[in-house]
């Protein structure tokens, strides 16, 4: 069934490029357009200097001001959100804010991409950054440094985690077209009664259950020649990695590999991806290794809780998925991601940010800015990710009373969300984004490449070098 589904995935399978919006080659007027990539000189990061390209009023107009926010929550995020809009709006009785989910992230984007081009956006949204670097081939989005270093309204952006100031200062020129709102990475949930019903050979070899630091993939194969089999205490796969493309791209940069940068060059012709890949499928093959592709599923949580594999990677923002119910159920433990040996360590830094675009007044902008400021305090940054599964964007949000309370006392309630969160807390010093591009190759589209030749690789479809070659045939570089 598998090599069916991927020879006719890559048998129809051509690039589309949805994701970006194409303008004219032609000069860009700048005068009509000041706020577009190629009218923007580069700006100096460690400036304490508004650029002086967005205006920012002095005061919120007392006028009614309405805004339009865009977003891929469902109901139970949703609700949250909904809860600091009425909380934003007592503050600022003048203002209302209008929060319409878009269904998911492509989704969203598509609708994005139609609202551009029929000049009716929503005042803000979210978005991943390949979303955003479309959005300004199209002059769309706003750079927020005024906002940022007004004296009135600025905020301090070193408060915010490095790694995702870097992602958000990554578009052409340096400037932040966006801000980190909804921020996640991958976590590993491992088969805790299954380790502990073989604690002594794991102990023997080396291998016990721990959760304070990652298991190195030499370490997996040690793992795997214990826990997989058809034993009562054993598993069909080790472990499973919910996201082929994640997957991809994470052992990459643990292999010190290539893929990709910020203008556009696919770089995944080299002998360290191609390494990596050979040994990736050698483990495909012994069963160390597994994408949902093994189940015919899009996600291997259903088949971590009924145990086809003793561990399963994916993002915390979906810890719920991975909780075992019913009367088989078992206990879990949650630890940082897999890492290919200590020196290239890295994890998947995902999650949307929220940007505002460029077809809206002084005040909508100002009104807009004061809302994400709201939606990112300390605070509300540490109930946010209490309560979804992110984490919070601001050290401050880390280093709060209650978020603290929550990694090391949690409620009962909240118990694996803060199995999650300390997971996650520890892979904070190496997580990395991917390079966000829109020309006529694609962030989004390297991204699926990734994905296909990761899936081709299981199906036993493609050697690694054909799934290289794949890649570059694919998005017409070679």
């Amino acid at each position: 069934m598998k090599r069916l589904f991927m020879l006719l995935l890559v048998s129809v399978f051509t690039i589309s490029l949805a994701g970006c919006i194409t303008i004219d080659d032609e000069e860009i007027d700048c005068e009509l357009y000041p706020t577009h990539v190629d009218c923007l000189e580069d700006i100096d990061p460690t400036t304490s200097e508004a650029p002086g390209i967005v205006n920012v009023l002095d005061a919120l107009p007392t006028d009614e001001i309405i805004i339009t926010f865009w977003h891929v929550y469902g109901q139970e995020k949703a609700a949250l959100l909904n809860d600091y809009i009425v909380e934003f709006e007592a503050l600022y009785p003048n203002v209302t804010i209008n929060a319409e989910s878009q269904g998911g992230y492509d989704e969203l984007r598509n609708k994005t991409i139609l609202a551009i081009t029929s000049n009716n956006t929503p005042t803000m949204l979210v978005g991943y950054p390949d979303h955003v670097a479309g959005y300004l081939n199209g002059n769309a989005v706003i750079p927020l440094d005024d906002f940022i270093l007004d004296d009135t309204f600025g905020v301090d952006i070193t408060d915010f985690i490095d790694s995702y100031i870097e992602e958000n200062r990554q578009y052409q020129g340096g400037y932040m077209y966006s801000l980190p709102y909804s921020k996640s990475t991958e976590m590993v949930v491992i088969n805790k009664d299954i380790f502990d019903a073989n604690e002594t050979a794991l102990t023997a070899a080396g291998v016990a259950l721990r959760t304070d630091a990652p298991y190195t993939w030499a370490e997996l194969d040690i793992l795997a020649g214990i826990l997989v089999g058809n034993g009562a205490n054993q598993c069909e796969y080790l472990i499973n990695f919910d996201s082929a493309a994640n997957f991809f791209i994470n052992s990459v940069r643990q292999w010190d590999g290539g893929y990709t940068n910020s203008a556009g060059d696919i770089l995944v012709d080299n002998a360290n991806t191609l390494a990596m890949l050979e040994y990736v499928q050698d483990r495909f093959e012994d069963k160390t290794f597994a994408i949902p592709l093994a189940w015919d599923a899009d996600y291997g949580s259903a088949n971590f809780q009924e145990g086809d594999s003793c561990m399963t990677v994916g993002s915390t923002a979906g810890i719920k998925y991975n909780v075992p119910t019913g009367v088989d159920a078992f206990e879990i433990a949650v630890a940082p991601v897999p890492q290919y040996d200590l020196d290239n360590m890295s994890a998947v830094q995902q999650g949307p940010n929220v940007a505002i675009m460029e077809d809206t007044t002084d005040a909508e902008r100002l009104a807009a800015w004061l809302f994400i400021t709201y939606i990112t305090n300390a605070e509300n940054t540490a109930k946010w990710s209490m309560l979804t599964g992110y984490l919070p964007v601001r050290y401050s949000g880390y280093d709060s009373t209650i978020y603290q309370a929550f990694l090391t006392s949690p409620d009962a309630d909240y118990k694996y969300e803060s199995m999650t969160a300390n997971a996650a807390f520890l892979q904070i010093g190496y997580n990395d984004y991917d390079p966000a591009f829109a020309g006529r190759v694609t962030s989004s589209g390297a991204r699926l490449q990734a994905e296909i030749s990761m899936k081709a690789l299981f199906a036993g479809n493609a050697t690694a070098q054909q799934a290289i070659d794949s890649i570059l045939s694919q998005l017409g570089v070679n």
